[in-house]
C-alpha cells in the first residue's frame, strides 16, 4: 500500500489481485486486479466500512471529493473505501495488452470482483459493510450487490441510480462508439496509434449530454472551455478500455436474472436505501428512479432539483447540489 493525501484528510492506495476470474459470459482472465483508496480507520469489529464504486468514466478517484471529515462519506465514522471498477484506473483493464480480447464484462461481474476484494482482500469476511454507494454505473453497482448479497451491506447510498439503462444512455453511448470508430487511427479496432482525436471528441460529446440544455445556455462560451477539458481527459484513456465500460453501462437491467422481474428483483433487498437522482437527468431519466422508490421495501427518494443533470451528483463545495448531498447522505447514514 502507498499513503497520499487529499485536500483534508491522508489515506492509503492499494492493488488487489487474484486469481483466475470467470465472467458471466463463460471467459476468464488468469488474473484480476483491482486499485482501492481506504480512507478513515477500520474499528475493532469491522463494521465500519463503507465501500464506493465508480461511474462509467471515473476510477477511484472521482468519489474522493465527497470522502473526508464533514463531507457525506465522514471519515471520522467510517473507514470509506472508494475502488476502481475493471476498465480504468488500476483495475485490469484492456489496455494492458488484451485491448478487443479483453473479454466483455457486465455490472453483475464488477460487483462479483468487488465483493471478493472486500471479503479476501480487505479481510472481512461475512462482516456486513456500513453501506455501499456509488454513481451511476456505481450506483447500478449498489443495486446489484444489495439485490444479489442482501446480507453484506446494512444500507446503500445510489447517487443518479436507475434500475437499467434506457434507450437514451444507451442510444448516448453508441453514439459516442460510432464517433471513435471516424478516427482514423481506429482502424476497426486494431488501433495501431492511439484514436487520440476520436477519444477526445467523445469526451466533448458526453459532457454535452450529462448536463441540460439550460445548463449549456448558462455557460455561455465557457462551456466549451469545461468540453474540451472533459475530452482532454477522455485523450488520455485506452479506446478500448472506454468501449468495454460503455458496454457494461448500457446493457445493464438489474431485472434481468429474473426474467425481467424488477418487483422480484427489488424484494430480495433488505439493506435501507437512499436514492439520490436529479430530477433533470437526460441520461438517466428521473422516471427510473422513481420505479425503484415504488419497489425497494426501506427507501428515503431524495430527488436534486438541479440544471446539471446527470453531473448533479459531482463533488463541488459550497454548491447547492453538494451541501444537500452532505446533509442528506450524513443524516441517512446516521
Amino acid at each position: 500500500m502507498t499513503n497520499s493525501s487529499s485536500r483534508t484528510h491522508a489515506f492509503t492506495e492499494g492493488v488487489w489481485e487474484a486469481g483466475p476470474f470467470t465472467f458471466e459470459s463463460g471467459d476468464t482472465l488468469d488474473r484480476l486486479r483491482i486499485g482501492y483508496s481506504v480512507h478513515g480507520q477500520m474499528n475493532a469489529a469491522r463494521d465500519n466500512v463503507v465501500l464506493l464504486m465508480p461511474g462509467s468514466s471515473h476510477d477511484r478517484r472521482g468519489m474522493h471529493g465527497h470522502i473526508g471529515p464533514d463531507r457525506a462519506f465522514d471519515t471520522e465514522r467510517f473507514c470509506v473505501v472508494s475502488t476502481d471498477a475493471l476498465g480504468l484506473g488500476l483495475a485490469s483493464k484492456p489496455s494492458d495488452g488484451l485491448q478487443g480480447r479483453f473479454p466483455r464484462y457486465g455490472i453483475r461481474d464488477l460487483v462479483r470482483a468487488q465483493r471478493e476484494l472486500v471479503r479476501v482482500g480487505l479481510g472481512l469476511g461475512d462482516v456486513p459493510l456500513a453501506a455501499v454507494g456509488g454513481t451511476s454505473m456505481g450506483a447500478f453497482q449498489s443495486l446489484e450487490w444489495i439485490v444479489n448479497h442482501p446480507d453484506s451491506a446494512r444500507a446503500a447510498v445510489l447517487m443518479v441510480p436507475a434500475d437499467r439503462s434506457g434507450q437514451v444512455i444507451r442510444s448516448a453511448m453508441q453514439r459516442m462508439l460510432d464517433i471513435l470508430a471516424l478516427d482514423p487511427n481506429w482502424d476497426e479496432g486494431r488501433c495501431m496509434q492511439p484514436p487520440t482525436e476520436g477519444l477526445r471528441l467523445v469526451g466533448r460529446q458526453y459532457h454535452a449530454w450529462a448536463v441540460t440544455d439550460a445548463y449549456i445556455e448558462s455557460r455561455g462560451a465557457a462551456f466549451e472551455d469545461e468540453a474540451r477539458a472533459t475530452g482532454d481527459r477522455y485523450a488520455t484513456m485506452g479506446a478500448w478500455d472506454v468501449i468495454r465500460r460503455y458496454q457494461c453501462s448500457s446493457a445493464h437491467d438489474v431485472a434481468a436474472p429474473f426474467g425481467g422481474d424488477l418487483k422480484a428483483a427489488l424484494a430480495r433487498v433488505s439493506a435501507r436505501v437512499l436514492l439520490l437522482p436529479c430530477v433533470q437527468d437526460r441520461l438517466l431519466g428521473i422516471e427510473h428512479a422513481r420505479v425503484l422508490a415504488a419497489g425497494l421495501p426501506r427507501v428515503q427518494n431524495a430527488e436534486i432539483d438541479s440544471h446539471l443533470g446527470h453531473m448533479a451528483w459531482r463533488p463541488q463545495p459550497g454548491s447547492a447540489e453538494t451541501d444537500f448531498l452532505i446533509r442528506t447522505v450524513r443524516a441517512f447514514l446516521g
